[in-house]
């Protein structure tokens, strides 16, 4: 996407709003009801779906000590 892209379209900086560029994907299947109650939850929250996955999950991880990594590959 160019730079006159990027101006007219948001979803373009979604990748950037941490400190390095999101480019790795998590992939999972849930029901339908499931998804749905979470979505409701991260709404609740002032939040989009993948933001409050991600959240709860670093949570998770921060309350079990698992430590952030610079690790570039996976």
């Amino acid at each position: 996407m160019n730079d006159k892209a990027a101006a007219r379209d948001p979803r373009s900086l979604n990748s950037m709003k941490d400190v390095a560029p999101a480019t790795a994907h998590v992939h999972m299947r849930v029901t339908p009801d499931r998804k749905i109650r979470y979505m409701r939850q991260a709404e609740k929250e002032g939040l989009k779906l993948a933001e409050w996955i991600q959240k709860h999950m670093d949570d998770v991880c921060d309350t079990a000590g698992t430590p952030m990594t610079n690790q570039t590959r996976e």
